[in-house]
């Protein structure tokens, strides 16, 4: 594999919305939220490049861990199935995702919409694409290109051969 992706769930390929800790906690919160299309759709077409391999790398919450972990790995088994338990890694929240993979280089690449994941990536010697959204990507805090809202595999694409 030339690069290795690893891509965020909340606020990536699903939608996120702040709610309290409680809510977070709420059996289903996970499992039930709503996919984003296009992002989902682009990850899916970017499984057919050999070049690339690709993993979830998403947090989950101290105070119900295994409950989160379960509930998205539901969620991934529904809309991203082709992402085998091997590539699914779940970091506790708040934790340093970069210490979740080791050895990291210039080619692996984290797909974020939270800058100081993306901080502590590139710190670790990775690279980061900020995904823009409507909850994360507004203040600039993490300004270092490429930052993008994902809507096709085309710009996707075109984004990662850049790097």
């Amino acid at each position: 594999m030339d690069k290795c992706l690893f891509v965020d769930m909340d606020g990536v390929l699903c939608e996120y919305h702040y709610v309290t800790q409680n809510q977070l906690m709420t059996k289903g919160y996970f499992s039930s939220l709503k996919p984003r299309e296009k992002t989902l759709q682009a990850v899916k077409e970017l499984l057919a490049f050999p070049e690339y391999d690709i993993y979830i790398l998403s947090s989950v919450i101290k105070e119900c861990c295994e409950q989160s972990k379960a509930e998205k790995n539901e969620w991934l088994n529904i809309y991203l199935p082709e992402i085998k338990l091997d590539h699914r890694i779940f970091p506790l929240c708040g934790s340093n995702k970069a210490a979740a993979v080791k050895n990291i280089g210039k080619n692996d690449i984290l797909i974020d919409d939270h800058s100081p994941n993306l901080f502590m990536w590139t710190n670790a010697g990775g690279t980061g694409i900020k995904v823009l959204n409507e909850c994360n990507g507004l203040n600039g805090s993490f300004d270092k290109d490429p930052r993008m809202k994902i809507d096709n595999i085309n710009r996707l694409l075109k984004v990662l051969r850049n790097l």
